[in-house]
């Protein structure tokens, strides 16, 4: 007897779906496992303690029991701070998901170095909360618990001060959901708003990664209602002169994506990979102790406490923030009179070089010059389509570029300049500092100026500097993207066979447009031929509508690939087309070419989009159960089909899903607000990207289920015993009893599931709602072992029962064995496992408070579990399904 012929009905033969859906997941499965384990390479400087840190217990009215608030201090300050003495800035640092207080190290310990070092006035104390690493970022129920915590916290701060000594505001740095708790503080009517001025978000999700709870996205909700969306929701009013920055880590932040850190209503949005002299991606972690970024942190607290402009407070920190995060042109601090709008350009001792006809020139100066240089620029018979870019290599004067028109008397040289330097930034660079300004003629001749003029500072080390005068329309291509690009081959962008060249620009036309704009693109600078050994060249990637550039860096033997996406970009307010600069060697040819990383693009797609397979799953779940009872309503047959025969064909799954898009398309158009964008999930208004990205999802999430589903059928096929021994000893021992009354438990469980269902119910009052569905989990799954081991047995012992009754009573008997109840409670059983995935995180965070307290409070999951339990009860105790019954029968007297 062929027992799969009974338990596994035969299965329909695969169709090019189900293959084509097979090797959509194995390509999703590998790309995301090169996206987690990819060895990339990690630029960022550990910081390191000069002194032993501890942290000072500071004692806060109304405390929960499991949060705590600490002051920071390290060697000579200790005893001070021991005994409360504070006379500094207060900064505050919230840990986020999973967070530790002891994370501020980093930021504090540096900060105190540095006020040390320069021996300033300005003075901060640092605080960090203590909130128990609790997992905030998959349960929302704690977000208000530590909102008001950290309140409590800033209140005590402020009334530890002496009166001398009290603060006037509040600096607040927050690491992932620290960041939104920080923005969550306004929420409360209550809350002194003007105690804080700026706030600093870490890697922070200022949109949800994804929706745990209801408690979450109220939160969420009503952070949204008072800092507004950027679009139709303006920040309130009371919030107008808080400064707030956003920093991202980039691409390799797995946790928090960039697009997430984008927040509208923020005065700088940047990523650490885009922030001069950082110039690299942090993961989630490395953000807090990324030593160029935690510098460049400590110099916008360090500028933003002392103005000397006449700027008010709000717009101060704006022009500092902008030239730490944004557009540093040279020095490490910021001032007011930094570049000066005139500057006397005829100094004595000066060597004047008058370069009147050449368009381009390169002077590299390897020693030096002892005397300052002054170039000048003439540009007669020029017209308003021309630009100019120069670089400044190891030119340590802030200010170096100039317009001006010459002197009356001498016509040949200029008195005085208009400074351009402050338009000019760093570039990342191998080896020696360097600087590139891009000016368009137009702006020059808008002053009625006629020259422009660079300076060079005498000094003792290398210098050099390259200008490139040229027609825009010679160095700027156009590229109509197209989703095929750098797919099968490099798309060829330049080839530049000329010397002395400077600057290159490839404009990208309709990406933020196109169904691509998820994808990854490495930009290769490749060196052709040098004149030199050594050589320099820099790839720059430019959003108009963003903050920060991304760079690629090609020198000598080292060829660093500019990685560029538009999946990190918030373009919403997308006014022009991104596009990328190139700053050559004058003494190179270059290939530069595009090539699509086609593993990068589906890990990142996968990463995101990830989070959306717990819907799909359900999707797919509910279209089986839809076939089956179809099929018992409209059948004589006592079986429905298995998991696996019961899928929708492709053309349903194609009409559902264009009639889903044509809602929901609808819905966005009537109800914008309804449609709120969670996680990475970009495309949902575009019908198009919609139908490709869950056509792909769906496809992946159908192949995954038809694995699962086949290892759970193998287990309850050849382990189905071995798991009912393992939960009788599970029993013993719990009991301490022996197996004949585990077996009778087991056998009562079995007789009376609606014992089960009442204590997953008082569970899940006592301890939590998972909890109890969880238990109800392994009852089901025990259950259905318990249904497939009873037709094994019957297919067993059926030639036994055949011989005694054929040979000895003379009657050949049958074989009454139905699959129909296993099939349907299998598929029900897979709707439980989802339920109880998605409420998870309940139960995590509940045994991790367990020593608190042995309830969870709130419990988003305590209602599912309850009613989900009680019809548990009342489904395991009736003999379903019940074929071929309406109303009229039920109703249809005896």
């Amino acid at each position: 007897m062929n027992i799969g012929k009974y338990i596994l009905l035969k299965m329909k033969p695969p169709s090019l779906l189900v293959y084509v859906s097979a090797i959509l997941l194995l390509t999703f499965a590998v790309g995301v496992y090169k996206q987690l384990t990819q060895k990339t390479t990690n630029n960022c400087e550990m910081t390191f303690m000069f002194e032993y840190p501890h942290f000072i217990d500071i004692l806060v009215p109304m405390n929960r029991g499991k949060y705590n608030l600490y002051a920071y201090t390290e060697g000579q300050t200790m005893e001070k701070i021991k005994s409360m003495k504070f006379y500094g800035t207060p900064v505050v640092f919230i840990p986020g998901h999973s967070g530790s207080y002891r994370q501020v190290r980093s930021i504090a310990s540096v900060n105190i170095r540095k006020m040390y070092h320069i021996q300033s006035n300005i003075k901060f104390d640092f605080f960090t909360v203590d909130l128990n690493e609790e997992y905030s970022a998959v349960f929302g129920g704690v977000l208000p618990q530590q909102t008001e915590f950290v309140s409590q916290c800033i209140n005590t701060i402020i009334k530890i001060y002496e009166h001398d000594y009290k603060p006037t505001s509040i600096i607040l740095i927050g690491h992932s959901m620290g960041g939104i708790i920080a923005k969550g503080l306004f929420i409360n009517p209550k809350f002194d708003t003007s105690l804080v001025e700026l706030i600093i978000t870490l890697a922070t999700p200022h949109r949800p990664l994804f929706l745990a709870d209801n408690f979450m996205d109220s939160y969420y909700e009503n952070v949204e209602n008072i800092w507004g969306n950027g679009l139709d929701k303006p920040r309130s009013s009371f919030l107008s002169n808080i400064s707030l920055l956003s920093i991202g880590g980039g691409h390799r932040d797995l946790m928090v994506w960039p697009c997430l850190t984008y927040t509208p209503h923020a005065d700088i949005n940047v990523l650490s990979l885009a922030i001069p002299g950082v110039w690299t991606s942090t993961d989630h972690q490395c953000i807090l102790w990324c030593k160029s970024l935690v510098k460049s942190i400590v110099r916008v607290l360090f500028d933003s406490a002392e103005s000397d402009s006449d700027d008010t407070i709000y717009d101060w920190r704006k022009k500092v923030s902008t030239y730490h995060f944004d557009k540093r042109s040279n020095g490490k601090w910021f001032h007011s009179n930094l570049h000066p709008i005139s500057v006397k350009l005829n100094e004595p001792n000066m060597i004047v070089w008058n370069e009147t006809y050449k368009a381009r020139r390169s002077i590299l100066l390897e020693s030096g010059t002892p005397m300052p240089i002054v170039i000048h620029v003439p540009l007669y018979n020029q017209s308003l389509d021309y630009e100019m870019t120069a670089e400044a290599i190891n030119i340590e004067y802030h200010d170096w570029v100039f317009s001006c028109k010459p002197d009356y008397h001498s016509k040949k040289y200029c008195l005085f300049g208009v400074n351009w330097s402050s338009n000019s930034t760093i570039s990342v660079s191998k080896y020696m500092k360097r600087r590139h300004i891009t000016i368009k003629l137009s702006d020059v001749y808008r002053l009625d100026h006629s020259n422009l003029v660079f300076k060079i500072k005498n000094t003792k080390k290398p210098t050099g500097l390259n200008i490139d005068l040229y027609e825009v329309r010679d160095r700027t291509n156009e590229v109509s993207w197209k989703i095929w690009y750098g797919i099968l081959y490099r798309k060829l962008l330049w080839k530049i066979n000329v010397y002395n060249t400077v600057q290159y620009k490839t404009i990208l036309r309709d990406w933020s447009n196109s169904i691509c704009m998820n994808c990854v693109y490495n930009v290769h600078m490749i060196t052709v031929k040098c004149s030199k050994k050594k050589h320099h060249a820099v790839s720059k990637f430019i959003v108009p509508w963003t903050q920060g550039v991304l760079h690629g860096l090609t020198s000598d033997n080292a060829v660093d690939p500019l990685r560029i996406s538009l999946e990190n970009i918030y373009s919403s307010n997308k006014t022009e087309d991104p596009y990328l600069q190139f700053i050559l060697d004058p003494n190179c040819n270059y290939r530069i070419e595009l090539e699509l990383s086609v593993m990068d693009t589906i890990g990142t797609m996968g990463l995101k989009y990830g989070l959306t397979f717990p819907s799909y799953i359900g999707i797919i779940i509910l279209l089986v159960l839809s076939h089956q009872f179809s099929q018992l309503a409209n059948s004589t047959n006592d079986d429905c089909s298995i998991y696996h025969n019961s899928l929708p064909s492709l053309f349903k799954i194609v009409k559902i899903l264009v009639v889903s898009i044509c809602l929901m398309t609808f819905v966005q158009y009537q109800w914008s607000i309804i449609n709120k964008p969670i996680g990475g999930i970009d495309w949902l208004g575009h019908p198009l990207k919609t139908f490709v990205f869950s056509s792909l999802l769906y496809c992946i999430t159908n192949s995954f289920m038809c694995f699962a589903t086949l290892v759970l059928w193998s287990m309850m096929l050849f382990w189905g015993k071995a798991i009912n021994e393992l939960l009788i000893r599970f029993i013993m021992k719990a009991l301490q009893k022996n197996a004949t009354v585990s077996d009778w438990i087991l056998y009562g469980f079995g007789k009376l599931p609606i014992a089960v269902s009442m204590i997953a119910i008082l569970m899940s009052y006592h301890t939590c709602g998972t909890v109890g569905l969880i238990i109800s989990a392994f009852f089901y799954y025990f259950m259905l072992c318990t249904m497939v081991q009873d037709c094994i047995d019957q297919l067993i012992y059926y030639p036994v029962i055949f011989i005694k009754d054929y040979f000895i009573k003379g009657e050949k008997p049958t074989l009454n064995l139905s699959l129909t109840p296993i099939h349907l409670h299998f598929s029900l059983f897979l709707l439980w496992l989802l339920i109880c995935g998605c409420n998870l995180p309940c139960s995590i965070e509940w045994a991790r408070n367990f020593h608190h307290s042995k309830y969870l409070d709130p419990d988003p999951s305590w209602i599912s579990s309850v009613v989900l339990n009680t019809c548990a009860g009342i489904l395991w105790q009736m003999d379903i399904p019940k074929r071929n019954i309406n109303f009229n029968q039920l109703n249809k007297p005896q």
